[in-house]
């Protein structure tokens, strides 16, 4: 229950007391799918999995994109750092199991990317994670604006053009229609 005016016993504000309803995420909703094995070690004493493991198995998707030629190619001299990292913890974890990760780009920047990312236990959404991670010159430390088949490569595993005006503009710009 919410605090209460003493008076009348009425909430102070009504819309404490009433839980939000979680629209349902699945692990459909993202482009890219990756998997984590949990392991004893990552248990507190009481048997859940421990928080930062939860950064950790986000960490492993998005490094499993960042850093795969293959599927985003950025020169030699370029490298994807971390700029902002939020988690939110929806439901427990306990081992033994297995963590499947979704991973999707929800904005692009002049040098940055914004990604959003699921973790699923058993089909239960457990843990919510969106972080921005810029592209740096590790000659002059400075951001770079993205090369053009770097652009092309992200666009895949971004939101739809329609619901993204930073991946719709960038789409335009690297097939020459303008911005």
């Amino acid at each position: 229950m919410g605090l209460q005016d003493r008076a009348n016993g009425s909430p102070l504000w009504p819309w404490s007391s009433t839980p939000r309803p979680r629209p349902r995420v699945t692990l459909d909703g993202y482009p890219i799918g990756s998997t984590e094995k949990l392991r004893f070690p990552d248990t507190h004493r009481i048997g859940d999995v421990s928080n930062a493991v939860f950064a950790v198995c986000c960490q492993s998707a998005r490094i499993e994109i960042l850093c795969d030629p293959g599927r985003l190619p950025i020169s030699g001299q370029a490298r994807f750092v971390m700029a902002r990292l939020e988690l939110s913890f929806l439901g427990q974890i306990r081992w033994p199991g297995t963590a499947e990760i979704g991973t999707r780009v929800d904005r692009v920047g002049r040098s940055s990317v914004s990604m959003a990312q699921g973790m699923f236990l058993k089909e239960h959404h457990v843990a919510a994670g969106q972080s921005t991670v810029a592209l740096i010159d590790l000659t002059t430390r400075r951001p770079p604006c993205w090369p053009p088949d770097t652009a092309r490569a992200v666009l895949p595993i971004a939101a739809s053009q329609s619901e993204n005006g930073a991946v719709h503009a960038l789409w335009h710009r690297h097939n020459g229609r303008g911005a």
